[in-house]
């Protein structure tokens, strides 16, 4: 009371300004002694020194009509939960006679191609007859307020499930409750808990609340629910925007159609934290790559690959919805797989859906050439993975990184870096006993750029050097040279045309095989006369070694030098194995040019 009417207290006020006075009749002096602090330092506590309070679980009585209908929507395909649509009506459309017109005469004097006139005309009439008879349809939808009253019956709904959940987890909880020794009735938790049980990650003796069968079927329930509740604001959203498009393709889409909900949990909970109603074409998509068949005659698994049309889905649903399902288990290790300059995107979207409710952690993993790994750092890069392995994590990574990190293994094994070397070839093996890949924008990523190739070492000439060039420069100065010759002699399988200048290539091109082998006998004789320093008897042995690709080179290795062995595999290449006929064969403006 003295603190609350100090103002009318005279002798309290006065004591106040004399304390006042005297403070401010002290002069601050600044002292110039430095003085050292320790810093505070904290010990971190593992978990395992901590102790949780477990609520008990036991089987309660719980609403028998609300746990039939949760086991309804949580438990089976589609059962006529979602708001039913209208019967469709048909299309009242004018029906137009056959355009007969569009057809010349059939008759044979006038017209020399009447049967195959009469045939396609034929043909078209029943086509013309069948679409004429095929009735269009309209779906009806439900109106705006008939909508609404549906979402408020299914929000009711929902609360009914929410409170009988809660009641039957208190029931057996109560004193804990009311002390506050309890974790928070949350959706966020509770939807944690049920995903442990779903996956058996943890033993039900570890989480501080386990569930019975039918509070599973309730949570379950609930979340089916919430999914239909947002698709259906989705819904009235476009109604209120006037995007009827978009509103038709949301009614049609009708949830868990082709899916039991509690088979895929972790697809309800993703639908759920994207705010999104899993098409049936993405679901038909994700179970065919999950479920791969074997081979015949092999225990082995097949690669998938799987075509899509922009905007269905494929890195934002089905890729998600892959990598939960994938590495549900510890004994499979999902890895995705993306494109260099999409992986930050592509993290960041991933971290975003999966992160959230679902609760798996998304760990990039990065490697250049230019790192050198010591045995250290590649004994933690090993622990990271199997720790994924344990805790369902997914790893995101590229192409690129892949390759430098198995160049790198090669690298250290050059080097004589053994110990780091052989612990980066028992990751890779063991990656392949538990990765499984999964390629985003693959026609891209299985491009033949992304090879292990790379240079290593010193500079080195290839086999031939500068041999290699000057040799199709001379073939092709040998092919300007009999094109005209090859063109006469073979009128029907050649096309020529003469350049309008000498210096120019003529228009050559081989239409069919036949003039082939003479071309290649005239440009091998060619260049072996030009050497002139072969005997007769060596020319023929040359030359049947270029024209005849199953000719061996054993006749050949202590006759001539090593130099000349690798000409004549040069030109055998280009002239025997049909190098030069692909290129022949190619029309201009056509297939380059």
């Amino acid at each position: 009371m003295l603190l609350k009417s100090w103002r009318e207290n005279i002798k309290f006020y006065a004591f106040v300004n004399h304390i006042q006075a005297q403070l401010l009749c002290v002069k601050l002096v600044p002292l110039d002694i430095k003085m050292y602090v320790s810093p505070q330092q904290f010990e971190f506590e593992s978990f395992q020194k901590h102790y949780q309070i477990r609520l008990n679980s036991a089987e309660v009585f719980i609403d028998n009509s609300l746990l039939d209908n949760a086991r309804m929507k949580f438990s089976r395909i589609h059962s006529d939960y979602f708001i039913k649509l209208n019967k469709r009506t048909p299309v009242k459309t004018e029906k137009k006679k056959f355009p007969k017109e569009i057809f010349p005469s059939t008759d044979p004097q006038v017209n020399s191609l009447s049967d195959i006139i009469g045939y396609f005309k034929k043909q078209l009439t029943e086509s013309w007859k069948h679409f004429s008879s095929t009735e269009e349809y309209q779906q009806e939808f439900p109106l705006p307020n008939e909508i609404t009253h549906f979402l408020d019956c299914l929000r009711q709904q929902s609360l009914q499930f929410w409170n009988e959940l809660v009641k039957s987890i208190i029931m057996t909880n109560d004193l804990r409750v009311k002390i506050g020794l309890t974790q928070r009735m949350v959706p966020t938790i509770l939807i944690y808990i049920l995903q442990q049980i779903w996956l058996h990650q943890k033993d039900p003796n570890e989480l501080s609340l386990h569930f019975t069968h039918n509070q599973c079927t309730l949570l379950g329930g609930i979340i089916v629910n919430w999914v239909v509740e947002q698709q259906i604001e989705r819904a009235l959203n476009f109604v209120n925007q006037h995007k009827w498009e978009d509103f038709e393709k949301e009614m049609l889409n009708i949830p868990h159609s082709n899916w039991i909900p509690s088979e895929h949990l972790s697809w309800l909970i993703l639908e759920l934290e994207m705010n999104i109603t899993i098409r049936e074409i993405q679901v038909q998509v994700a179970r065919h790559m999950i479920q791969p068949l074997p081979k015949e005659n092999d225990s082995s698994t097949r690669n998938f690959v799987m075509q899509m049309n922009m905007g269905e889905g494929k890195t934002s649903v089905i890729l998600p919805m892959l990598a939960v399902s994938l590495g549900s288990t510890s004994s499979s290790f999902v890895r995705i797989i993306v494109l260099k300059a999409l992986s930050s995107m592509n993290y960041q979207s991933l971290r975003y859906k999966l992160g959230g409710l679902l609760n798996r952690r998304v760990v990039p993993f990065a490697c250049r050439r230019d790192m050198n790994f010591t045995k250290t750092q590649t004994e933690k890069i090993f622990d990271r993975f199997k720790e994924g392995l344990r805790h369902l994590d997914i790893v995101l990574t590229s192409p690129e990184d892949i390759l430098s990190f198995d160049l790198l293994t090669i690298d250290k094994c050059r080097r004589k870096e053994y110990d780091v070397g052989q612990l980066m070839l028992v990751i890779q093996s063991w990656m392949k006993n538990y990765v499984r890949d999964v390629l985003d924008e693959s026609d891209e990523i299985l491009h033949v750029k992304y090879q292990l190739i790379y240079s290593i070492g010193r500079q080195q000439q290839v086999d031939g050097g500068a041999e290699r060039w000057k040799t199709i420069q001379y073939i092709l100065k040998l092919v300007k040279q009999h094109a005209a010759n090859i063109a006469q002699q073979y009128a029907d399988d050649v096309f020529y045309k003469a350049p309008s200048k000498g210096s120019h290539f003529p228009e050559f091109r081989i239409l069919n095989s036949q003039s082939y082998p003479e071309l290649c006998r005239r440009i091998a004789t060619d260049w072996i006369d030009l050497q002139n320093n072969y005997r007769q008897s060596e020319q023929k042995v040359i030359l049947s070694f270029i024209l005849d690709t199953n000719a061996s080179l054993d006749g050949l290795v202590n006759q001539f030098p090593l130099d000349n062995i690798q000409s004549f595999l040069i030109l055998r290449g280009l002239l025997s194995s049909e190098v030069l006929y692909i290129w022949l064969k190619k029309r201009y403006r056509v297939n380059f040019g």
